[in-house]
């Protein structure tokens, strides 16, 4: 078997191109060509993709984003593999969280044609949020550096709880006030675990999760709700599953995360599915 590889040198992995090669070789794939997260443009690359190759990814959910963008719509095959501080795209494929343990696993690998969500022009493959997670990546991203990722992280969150902003959308013609928006590319089941499991990835639906409260602790109490996977008796937290929706917004640009990463986009935001667009090589757990 034979790849183009890319990977993210920053996003967390202990592997280095020298000992990826290795790992590949000793579970018979070849690697015909790499190129680093910041070689995304290269013309190389581009003309690859178009005649149509196997692209694996090592990094996080923020670098297989990025690839998959190339990938989407054309003859190759998106080959997500762990590499990063979270993965939950390999996660919800029902990949093992290891390198080693998923290239195990690749002799059984399928393939398959997977659907994948956009924010006007932003390609997502997991979720895209609106209020609270992407100003806490914003300021996520001004910390990490002092104080590492994984402190940042739960810093910046609890610095947006205790801010709490709450902004003026157009949902369906209702006007609200939310904090959090969250749409998510597919299903996902909030009763299941206590955090919302994707059910698969061919749907042709959005997950949409509206609140609309208006206070901290009303945020944390319907949080808790989704937790224990019933928001049913709640008015100020709305669940629903569509095929495209958008907002509107009195602001020129507003700021919206997908699959990790921040741009600030101008309304109205326009969310929809593209039904199986991407071909994926699924390496599962066994």
């Amino acid at each position: 078997m034979k790849v183009v590889l890319i990977y993210n040198v920053a996003s967390g992995s202990q592997y280095q191109l020298r000992d990826i090669r290795k790992l590949f070789r000793s579970h018979g794939i070849a690697i015909d060509y790499s190129f680093t997260a910041k070689q995304l443009a290269s013309k190389k690359l581009a003309v690859l993709i178009a005649r149509g190759v196997t692209v694996a990814v090592i990094g996080g959910d923020g670098t297989i984003n990025s690839a998959a963008r190339l990938v989407v719509g054309t003859k190759s095959t998106l080959l997500p593999l762990p590499g990063g501080t979270f993965n939950h795209f390999v996660r919800d494929l029902g990949m093992s969280p290891n390198l080693e343990e998923t290239l195990e696993n690749i002799r059984t690998a399928e393939t398959r044609k997977i659907d994948v969500a956009y924010v006007n022009d932003e390609l997502f493959l997991n979720n895209s949020n609106i209020g609270l997670y992407p100003f806490s990546l914003i300021e996520r991203k001004a910390t990490k550096k002092i104080v590492g990722k994984w402190i940042a992280a739960v810093l910046s969150a609890f610095d947006q709880l205790s801010v709490f902003r709450r902004h003026k959308l157009v949902i369906d013609g209702e006007t609200i006030r939310s904090p959090f928006v969250f749409v998510g590319n597919n299903i996902y089941d909030i009763k299941s675990s206590l955090i919302p499991q994707r059910t698969g990835f061919t749907s042709s639906t959005l997950t949409v999760m509206v609140a609309s409260s208006r206070s901290r602790l009303a945020l944390m109490r319907a949080i808790v709700s989704v937790v224990k996977g019933d928001v049913s008796d709640r008015d100020d937290f709305a669940l629903s599953h569509r095929q495209a929706i958008t907002i509107y917004s009195h602001r020129s640009t507003i700021p919206v995360s997908f699959d990790g990463e921040v741009k600030h986009l101008a309304p109205p935001l326009k969310y929809q599915v593209k039904p199986k667009v991407l071909k994926v090589m699924i390496a599962k757990a066994k």
